[in-house]
């Protein structure tokens, strides 16, 4: 395995590359989650080169200020990490929030992107949050009095992460939409050291359940007909974003195909391993 950082806008980003033959980058969750996680994407590097890297901010890349996390910037760390790596082309693989940054990226850079692989994401906010105010709905009363209690007295006030009471009332919520098997230590270990700054940013810091930080203005539905790459579509049965969403945004783009994975929530690649690597190993074969 070949590892080593880039320079991007200042920051040292680091990466690591596994595996031969056409390049894939690989765009992981949160925002603020290290890569580690995307790991157990190990058994497609006996077909293409798998590139993992840390977004600014997160596992050994470098932070910045509050400021710096946007999408803009992250997309530009994309970017730079595809040239000083060499590379003309590669596919690109975005899951949950690595998905909408992959979606912004091609947008921008169209001429540089081979394949496309959009997993249990969103194409605008407006569907995040719709989903996420259907998570807060569907808990019990007094696990939505846990919510209400520390967002009235703000969740990082005199803290820099999550009352743990609070984290706890979110994995009820979470709980249906997350992860239907066992979580991987890898997935144990990325929830364990989310940075918390990034997500604040990001995120935002009102509330889980809505996004208010500068992901807030993400929203590309109406150019996802501009995407001109094959791109392949994953939603879980019981995902984050429901089955209509990924079949709207599948719709959208002219050389898309959409693949549910009706026994998955969140983590098709670890509830569904035997057909997730079918399928992606088909479509990245395929012209």
């Amino acid at each position: 395995m070949q590892h080593g950082y880039i320079t991007s806008q200042g920051l040292k980003l680091y990466y690591e590359i596994e595996g031969t033959g056409a390049p894939l980058l690989l765009l992981n969750g949160g925002p603020g989650f290290p890569h580690d996680y995307l790991k157990d994407l190990r058994p497609l590097a006996s077909d293409v080169q798998l590139i993992f890297f840390d977004q600014r901010g997160t596992g050994k890349s470098d932070k910045t200020d509050p400021s710096g996390y946007t999408i803009d910037a992250h997309v530009e760390d994309v970017e730079q990490l595809r040239r000083e790596l060499g590379l003309e082309r590669c596919g690109v693989f975005g899951h949950s929030w690595g998905g909408m940054l992959a979606q912004a990226y091609v947008l921008k850079y169209p001429d540089h992107v081979s394949k496309l692989i959009l997993a249990d994401t969103f194409s605008s906010i407006e569907d995040c949050n719709e989903t996420l105010a259907c998570m807060r709905a569907s808990v019990p009363d007094e696990v939505r009095a846990v919510y209400d209690k520390y967002e009235r007295e703000g969740l990082y006030v005199g803290r820099d992460r999550y009352p743990d009471e609070y984290q706890a009332a979110l994995d009820v919520a979470y709980e249906p939409v997350s992860i239907s098997v066992p979580p991987p230590p890898a997935l144990q270990n990325m929830f364990g050291n989310i940075a918390y700054d990034v997500y604040r940013a990001m995120w935002g810091e009102e509330t889980d359940f809505k996004v208010t930080g500068t992901l807030a203005q993400f929203d590309v539905e109406s150019r996802l007909h501009q995407i001109r790459v094959p791109t392949l579509v994953i939603v879980g049965a019981s995902d984050m974003p429901t089955i209509a969403m990924a079949e709207k945004t599948a719709r959208a783009i002219p050389h898309a195909r959409l693949e549910v994975f009706a026994h998955s929530r969140h983590f098709p690649f670890l509830e569904e391993p035997d057909k997730f690597f079918h399928v992606m190993r088909e479509f990245l074969a395929s012209a």
